[in-house]
């Protein structure tokens, strides 16, 4: 494990590169009391179209509080011209939980982002996730997001974009999913599919002991816009 560790924040601390890869996750409503917890995440597509190698990649750390809020802070860091790593951008974001399946049979939350960026505008975003229970081990969750961008150099109109998955959970207490990332553009200028952002691809997620999780994902891409294939590893340390 401490080898695994070391190696994920050696990727992160070298290689870097912010707005390149997909490193988001089709993240969940439920938003546990007391909860903490910390990530890396590592995203790597092989040169394809005459892109190059690129790696894309953040840090998190989230917590609790109140049983149904729960903050984010995340770090993001870049190559430039002139250094292996730059910071990029900060991310912070608020969720909140107001339907439980327990009480209204099936989980739903908003989350509110800022993304203050490097020499870019800056991003506020509204998220909706939910998680559908189909059966006791088959489950559809859904994710849609709005943004616009403030301050100087802003694009116009409404970035969006929508995210699904569809996961079995096994007995070992695996999860095994298909993933779809679907990135729309802005409603000022959208573009023909082709241009736009769009990718399937099967994961897997589960605990790793007590303290620790993962998932890794392979994204494939369905548009020309889109990288052939995303390799996707996540670390998570709870505590």
């Amino acid at each position: 494990m401490r080898a695994v560790v070391i190696f994920t924040f050696w990727l992160y601390q070298a290689f870097a590169v912010a707005n390149a890869q997909n490193a988001a996750g089709v993240f969940g409503p439920e938003v546990v009391p007391g909860s903490k917890a910390a990530e890396v995440r590592v995203a790597f597509a092989p040169s394809s179209n005459g892109r190059p190698d690129r790696i894309a990649s953040r840090f998190h750390y989230q917590q609790t509080v109140t049983d149904n809020i729960r903050l984010r802070g995340v770090i993001q860091g870049a190559d430039t011209d002139t250094s292996d790593f730059d910071f990029d951008l900060v991310q912070f974001e608020a969720q909140w939980q107001f339907r439980e399946d327990d009480i209204h049979g099936w989980d739903s939350a908003i989350r509110f982002d800022v993304q203050i960026a490097e020499g870019r505008a800056e991003t506020l975003a509204l998220n909706w996730t939910s998680d559908f229970p189909l059966t006791e081990k088959w489950s559809v969750r859904g994710h849609a997001q709005g943004a616009v961008q403030v301050g100087s150099g802003r694009t116009d109109g409404l970035f969006l974009q929508t995210r699904y998955s569809v996961s079995y959970k096994t007995d070992p207490g695996y999860k095994l999913q298909v993933q779809v990332f679907n990135f729309w553009g802005t409603t000022s200028d959208f573009q023909d599919i082709d241009d736009q952002v769009h990718s399937i691809g099967p994961a897997i997620s589960g605990p790793i002991g007590d303290k620790w999780s993962f998932e890794a994902s392979t994204l494939l891409g369905l548009t020309g816009a889109t990288s052939d294939i995303d390799l996707r590893l996540f670390l998570t340390r709870h505590f």
